[in-house]
């Protein structure tokens, strides 16, 4: 059926577009209403079957590849047409993390090699000449090697753009680790011609090191996404080349990190969790989004002077916060910054008082998060008073972690006083905090929040 002809797909049409018939007192609108629902999914029941029988298999295939595999697979039963479709798909994400929490140490071996099966069963099963995205996510370690290895050349065999690796928590603490045979592969060019069309790495609880994330980079040159989370043996990398494609790093609890060396012109955003190490960064003019994080005692001021005075063309900020890091801030500038995410643990929140010296850093700041944790240690002296700064530009803060504290209250209305442009509060308040508390403290600030400013409290308050 055509979309011109007359038939059941315009009897729907002009069911929709036309003005409801009147009904008899008797009835309620709300009856006509799910009545009129219930015809119109009878109608496109009637329809759906004919319709998408008539779609070609690359549009079919494209569908299935928007589902789970599992819900792919399903559609097998739907009848011959069907059967075999779902082993084109180009998606494959092999996600069983959410089953782990109900796996014990003593079941452990069992429930991975079930997946591991799983996984093999679909690679062997599939059909298709190309892969967009392999995902694998479950608890394997390197006594997994030899699977998870040939897993990896069976997807870069399909031009894969886009692999993952998510072996967390990796128990043993044998992480896996690629082959000696795999890298001599990449330098020899030899059967991994299809690691030229990968896009994004993502590797966590994979062990890598610095060699081998350089030889990723320089073989893959298309690579613009690169992740790694708790590798063993990163201690240091260099990202450097004209020639360099990548434009989000992200290095993440490599505990063992000591140095971290980037020049990539194309580079847009870098993100770094972990502890205190000597960074490097220049010939990065794209650079617009910036994550220094650390554990509590993890030193960020050692980082924020460099930061500030390199990338004025900043516009994401994300930092651990105190007082040392606003001292960081009132010798620069930050003219194109309008998004700063700040995490201070509680023995530090005092400090967040020294805003001014944000502020008065970032003209242009239209959002503000301030993260409240509720562990650590003091970094930084406290300081009793600062000076006042009416800022132009700040519409939005966020306050997550709220307990409903004094300093809480304060810092609010600090933000009233000085924000003269904001237009909403919003309060996320910390699981730990009382309702009754939560409660009169947003009494408090309702009373003395400005006409102009939407107070919005998390769901913790409407509870």
């Amino acid at each position: 059926m055509k979309f011109g002809e007359t038939g059941k797909w315009d009897r729907c049409c002009v069911y929709v577009r036309q003005a409801p018939v009147p009904l008899p007192a008797a009835h309620k609108p709300t009856d006509f209403i799910e009545y009129m629902i219930l015809d119109l999914i009878c109608l496109v029941e009637e329809i759906s079957e004919d319709l998408i029988n008539r779609l070609p298999d690359d549009i079919l295939v494209n569908i299935i590849s928007h589902l789970t595999l599992k819900e792919a697979a399903r559609t097998s039963v739907l009848s011959n047409r069907w059967r075999n479709l779902w082993t084109f798909t180009n998606s494959l994400e092999f996600d069983a993390s959410e089953s782990l929490w109900n796996v014990g140490f003593g079941n452990l071996e069992q429930e991975r090699s079930k997946y591991i099966n799983w996984v093999n069963n679909v690679l062997e099963l599939h059909r298709g000449s190309t892969i967009n995205e392999f995902k694998v996510r479950f608890d394997l370690c390197d006594f997994h090697q030899s699977d998870i290895t040939n897993w990896v050349y069976t997807v870069l065999g399909k031009r894969v753009q886009y692999i993952k690796l998510d072996l967390w928590p990796g128990r043993y603490g044998h992480y896996y680790t690629f082959p000696k045979e795999f890298y001599n592969s990449i330098e020899s060019g030899r059967g991994l011609s299809g690691i030229k069309f990968l896009r994004c790495l993502h590797f966590k609880t994979v062990n890598v090191n610095g060699k081998d994330i350089e030889l990723f980079i320089q073989n893959c040159p298309l690579l613009d996404r690169l992740c790694v989370d708790h590798s063993k043996t990163l201690v240091r990398l260099r990202v450097i080349g004209s020639s360099i494609q990548l434009k989000y790093l992200e290095i993440q609890s490599c505990y063992l990190m000591e140095e971290i060396e980037i020049s990539a012109p194309s580079l847009l955003s870098f993100r770094y969790y972990g502890q205190a190490i000597k960074i490097n960064i220049e010939n990065v003019p794209q650079l617009v989004d910036v994550s220094i994080r650390g554990s509590h005692t993890f030193r960020v001021t050692y980082f924020v002077g460099p930061i500030i005075s390199c990338f004025p063309q900043l516009k994401t900020l994300e930092l651990d916060s105190c007082n040392e890091v606003y001292m960081q801030f009132s010798l620069f500038e930050l003219p194109k910054l309008i998004d700063l995410r700040l995490r201070v643990t509680t023995p530090n929140r005092e400090s967040l008082l020294g805003l001014t010296c944000i502020m008065k850093a970032c003209p242009f700041l239209q959002k503000l998060i301030l993260q409240l944790n509720d562990h650590g240690r003091r970094l930084g002296k406290k300081r009793q008073q600062f000076p006042k700064y009416s800022h132009q530009h700040l519409k939005v803060v966020e306050l997550h972690g709220f307990l409903g504290r004094q300093f809480d209250v304060e810092l609010a209305q600090y933000l009233f006083q000085n924000a003269t442009m904001l237009e909403k509060l919003i309060i996320e308040p910390s699981r730990y905090v009382r309702k009754k508390v939560l409660r009169n403290c947003v009494k408090m600030l309702e009373a003395k929040v400005p006409h102009s400013v939407k107070l919005i409290v998390g769901s913790l308050y409407t509870d």
